[in-house]
């Protein structure tokens, strides 16, 4: 029997970020089709369809490293992990009904005590520092889709072990929500700070559409937030040095924003540092670390 040759076409498979994003929408499946809660079907449709799609499209584009396979290869991720983050907040009270805010509160008082705590939530912003700190906060899912646009640009053999590491970071934080559910404290110890916050020339705006859109309202535990930026930043600066640069102010200003705009207990911000270091050193394991761009020697004069 003959074989026809392949012509260095390589087999179509997922990719460990790929794989991560299928199991993660099969376990969100398995709780929405099994649950005893009330789940909508659409919900239940919805979810079996973009997990049925994704994998499909993932196989159907395969490897091609030129023209818009590679563009939609690389960034097929990028509507799925939001579309994740949005459907979350109908099944983690199916799998943990608790809301843990007071056991935040409480782990929070004990790292700062009770003064320095209730000080935290009197600290009076400034109109413009508080439009910085929300423009900044509104960049957290834009941050990795620039990082990814930038290295796809570059042709950069790095991007699926870069993209295997932020998809491990989301998803990592996403799976908290489930073992620690809780509100955050704008809506808890917090509520009234944040509903005085200064109103700036887009920093209320900006805030009230982002409460529209988060769907998923128990989402304190770990600061996501925290987390991708960490992650974000870290690849960054391995891979691409000048944005990273540029990211930094305005990822150190995100992540100020977490506690300052009384989004994330303190707690949260601190267990999203060892939490982001598990993803990174899991896609690192999984998928290879990601390598750091060394820069070129100049050339000797002949």
């Amino acid at each position: 029997m003959i074989v026809p040759p392949s012509h260095g076409r390589k087999t179509a498979r997922l990719r460990p970020s790929e794989m991560a994003i299928t199991l993660f929408l099969l376990g969100m499946n398995g709780v929405a089709w099994l649950g005893l809660a009330g789940i909508p079907n659409a919900t239940r449709g919805s979810l079996a369809t973009v997990t049925i799609l994704f994998v499909l499209a993932a196989l159907a584009l395969g490897e091609d490293s030129a023209g818009w396979r590679y563009w939609a290869r690389e960034l097929l991720p990028v509507p799925v992990i939001p579309y994740v983050f949005l459907n979350l907040g109908k099944l983690i009270p199916v799998v943990n009904p608790a809301v843990l805010d007071r056991s935040l509160i409480e782990l929070d008082r004990r790292l700062l005590g009770a003064e320095l705590q209730q000080a935290l939530y009197a600290i009076a912003l400034p109109a413009w520092l508080a439009d910085c700190l929300t423009l900044a906060y509104a960049t957290f899912f834009f941050q990795p889709i620039v990082l990814a646009v930038a290295l796809a640009l570059r042709r950069d053999p790095a991007l699926p072990r870069v993209t295997t590491a932020i998809v491990f970071t989301f998803l990592l934080s996403y799976a908290g929500y489930f073992v620690v559910p809780a509100y955050g404290p704008r809506a808890t110890v917090a509520g009234e700070r944040y509903a005085t916050l200064p109103e700036g020339i887009f920093g209320a705006p900006v805030r009230d559409l982002l409460d529209h859109w988060e769907k998923t309202k128990t989402d304190a535990f770990p600061s996501g937030h925290t987390m991708v930026t960490l992650a974000v930043l870290f690849c960054a600066r391995r891979r691409l040095t000048q944005l990273y640069e540029v990211l930094l102010p305005i990822g150190a200003l995100l992540m100020a924003a977490t506690v300052l705009l009384t989004y994330h207990y303190v707690i949260d911000v601190l267990a999203a540092v060892p939490l982001t270091a598990v993803a990174l050193a899991a896609a690192a394991r999984l998928h290879g670390p990601v390598p750091s761009r060394t820069p070129q020697a100049p050339a000797r004069p002949a």
